[in-house]
């Protein structure tokens, strides 16, 4: 029974199966959108409560198949994700919460994410990435800070609108990060000096080629660590729980074949 399970979950049909009800439910999503289609709302409800089940049935697979170490499930991330989005589909919103019922649909999609080795990839690049991440965040800020600051000091009285408080300045700091009409932003400022455009220089020579670089540099480490990683998944797919329960039940089966045997 437990081989079956683990047979059917594992079978390339059952997955393009589970991707197809996920397409489903991203169609139904965006049908619900157009106004010609508003007469058809039992019907995609019924298809929505289909996906559910569906859904439902899946993840229940997926637990029997780590029996007797149910635990082994909840250790995965992406069924973390999927059991998540079943509970909250579950909840009986209704009423003024028929918005937060769709969204909470609309999740049912991310779950595209994972269907595919290369999204998978992505995904896992971005969450390897959160770590380093976090200290080019800190740079950024800091140096927009830095130059918020300063910016506000040298030009809130040459040019108010993109420098006359440091929010605007900072938002403007954002806009000169992009290399999006950061001309246009330091011409009032060197038309008063010239050596204004002295900030302008540095600062997109620091943020864009620098730590921008850097930040790509780690994304694509990182992306390359996934890679790694996942290839191994592949290689290996078997735990070591899974082998040392497969050898117990072996072991097992032996012993009762001794038994009758002796007997």
């Amino acid at each position: 029974m437990l081989t079956s399970i683990r047979k059917i979950i594992n079978y390339p049909a059952f997955n393009h199966f589970i991707t197809l009800v996920i397409l489903l439910q991203a169609a139904v999503l965006v049908l619900e959108t157009i106004p010609v289609f508003n007469d058809y709302y039992l019907i995609f409800e019924f298809i929505s409560s289909i996906v559910l089940v569906v859904y439902i049935v899946e993840a229940a697979l997926k637990i029997a198949s780590s029996y007797p170490h149910f635990s082994t499930y909840f250790k995965n991330g992406w069924n973390i994700l999927d059991f998540s989005i079943i509970v909250l589909s579950l909840l009986p919103l209704s009423g003024g919460y028929t918005t937060i019922a769709r969204l909470i649909r609309l999740l049912r999609v991310t779950r595209l994410t994972n269907r595919s080795k290369e999204m998978s990839v992505v995904i896992m690049t971005i969450m390897k990435s959160i770590p380093s991440m976090v200290n080019i965040f800190l740079l950024l800020a800091l140096l927009f800070f830095m130059y918020g600051i300063a910016g506000y000091h040298l030009f809130s009285d040459i040019d108010p609108v993109h420098w006359g408080s440091l929010p605007k300045a900072v938002l403007t700091l954002f806009e000169i990060l992009t290399l999006e009409g950061w001309i246009e932003v330091m011409s009032p400022a060197t038309h008063v000096n010239p050596l204004y455009g002295i900030f302008f220089i540095s600062f997109i020579v620091i943020g864009t080629f620098i730590v921008i670089n850097i930040f790509v540099a780690v994304i694509v480490r990182k992306s390359e660590e996934a890679y790694k990683q996942l290839e191994m998944n592949i290689a290996n797919p078997v735990t070591q729980k899974e082998i040392l329960f497969e050898i117990k039940e072996i072991r097992k089966k032996i012993e009762d074949l001794e038994s009758r045997l002796s007997t």
